[in-house]
């Protein structure tokens, strides 16, 4: 009785052991894809901004707003 017991502990800890390793490949394709999206927009202003002038300051202040956090619905 003490084996089979063991036995689906064991059992158990692979399953967690592979979710959590699919969780934590899951969030480094998710950093991936933020990072690349993070590129992409630097590199549309800097191409977009090819001038120099005083009035760019204030747009880009009117542009700027906070952003809110999403929370996560995992624990």
């Amino acid at each position: 009785m003490v084996k089979r017991l063991s036995v689906v502990n064991l059992e158990n800890f692979k399953r967690q052991y592979a979710r959590r390793r699919w969780k934590l490949s899951f969030r480094i394709v998710a950093l991936c894809n933020h990072l690349t999206r993070i590129m992409k927009k630097g590199q549309n202003r800097s191409e977009h901004d090819g001038r120099d002038c005083e009035s760019d300051q204030e747009e880009e202040i009117m542009k700027r707003r906070p952003r809110t956090r999403k929370r996560s619905s995992t624990s």
